[in-house]
């Protein structure tokens, strides 16, 4: 989440102190009642450890169907309103205060009231969600709402407002929203299986470990050490990004030795069929991994062309030689697009500094779309006591347990 700081115009008036809403995302609220109620419990469990990390143990109370409310100190809102956007399976957090009425006219009045400052000299909507029985609608209450902040300066859009004001109103409460904020949605962590990744300390790995923790999987990692300074480089990396989203988790390393590996493909591979070699070795290497630990897939940065060992050639030879399926998540994204996320994800600083250590064609041309009968060939070149012998010996312990320098 970095150091965003969120709600910073929150205006609160006189009367009940603000509250925090935190709104479930439509991959979980719009399951069957079974399997949602199943994803409940799982974003339950994982907001919990995430405000634990904001100092906030007070209540989480259920609202309606897909909804939380939490109270913290208006001092905190912002730290533990961050840390909830920091939860998959949440849609939106919101400040609210919540206020009790006796007519609609008195509520769109003190909707106004806490509006006004924001809406002023803007465009703006008015919108408002009702349940249980009232003698006015839903329309009738956002009209008058719109009429009031009108009188007050601001201007009425409805197709593209500057701002939103949101009103929910469950029986004889009503809650009017001061600040809205979106968060990821996606499915909790937890809630789909395991998967490996294959970490290398770069923005495009930890992006495609972030994305698959979106759709709910839980990550270990595995990192083939080439530098022992990059290793430790990696593994920071893996546990800014675990310490900031991986709420429901706790990862396993698997730190390869891959030097011998890479020895072995100087001495028996020619210069232009290293990188997609080395590649491949890898694979071979993670797929072990993954085998012996009941992992079903692995994940890695891979795009489309970004480099000679990610042509679709060379996509296709590795996915061939690896005995456990690959997923892609970021196969069709720039490079750009995938700075930006690791900007949102908070790694990107970090992951800037890698080092490269992957090169391995001593500045000569190297092939991009070599064939499969090719790749196998230099494959079978190494040999396969050296691929064994490097994951019999892997290092296994929990990044928790990791610490810069150790290794």
């Amino acid at each position: 989440m970095g150091d965003r700081q969120p709600y910073p115009r929150v205006m609160v008036l006189p009367g009940a102190p603000p509250t925090l809403h935190v709104t479930l995302s439509g991959d979980v609220f719009l399951k069957s009642r079974r399997t949602q109620q199943h994803l409940i419990k799982k974003v339950r469990s994982n907001l919990t450890k995430a405000l634990a990390t904001a100092g906030y143990d007070g209540r989480i109370e259920r609202l309606g169907t897909h909804r939380f409310g939490l109270s913290p100190d208006t001092a905190d809102i912002s730290n533990v309103a961050n840390a909830a956007l920091s939860v998959f399976g949440i849609a939106a957090v919101d400040v609210v205060i919540e206020q009790t009425f006796s007519s609609m006219d008195e509520l769109a009045t003190l909707a106004a009231a806490h509006s006004a400052e924001r809406v002023t000299g803007r465009t703006f909507a008015a919108r408002v969600k009702r349940r249980g029985t009232h003698d006015w609608t839903s329309v009738d209450l956002a009209r008058q709402i719109g009429a009031l902040l009108v009188a007050k300066g601001g201007h009425v859009d409805l197709t593209n407002p500057q701002e939103t004001v949101n009103v929910t109103v469950l029986d004889e409460r009503a809650f009017i929203v001061l600040e809205h904020t979106k968060g990821h949605g996606g499915l909790p962590i937890g809630s789909q299986e395991r998967v490996l990744c294959l970490i290398s300390g770069g923005f495009d790995s930890v992006v495609a470990a972030w994305m698959l923790m979106s759709r709910g999987c839980t990550i270990d990692f595995v990192h083939f050490s080439l530098n022992c300074a990059q290793s430790d480089h990696a593994l920071a990396v893996a546990s800014e990004l675990t310490d900031a989203w991986g709420h429901g988790m706790a990862p396993t390393v698997h730190l390869v030795e891959f030097q011998p590996v890479k020895d072995a493909l100087f001495e028996h591979v020619e210069p232009r069929m290293r990188q997609v070699t080395l590649k491949v070795m890898m694979a071979k290497a993670a797929s072990e991994v993954a085998e012996r630990e009941g992992i079903s897939a692995l994940v890695t940065g891979d795009a489309l062309g970004q480099v000679s060992s990610q042509t679709l050639p060379h996509l296709v030879a590795v996915s061939q030689a690896a005995t456990t399926p690959i997923l892609r998540p970021l196969v069709g994204l720039p490079k750009e697009t995938i700075i930006d996320l690791a900007r949102t994800i908070g790694t990107a600083e970090l992951s800037a500094r890698a080092q490269e250590v992957c090169d391995l064609s001593e500045g000569r041309p190297v092939a991009t779309a070599a064939s499969r009968n090719a790749v196998d060939a230099t494959v079978t070149s190494v040999p396969e006591h050296v691929l064994a012998d490097a994951t019999a010996t892997a290092k296994v312990f929990k990044l928790a347990d990791w610490s810069p320098g150790q290794l």
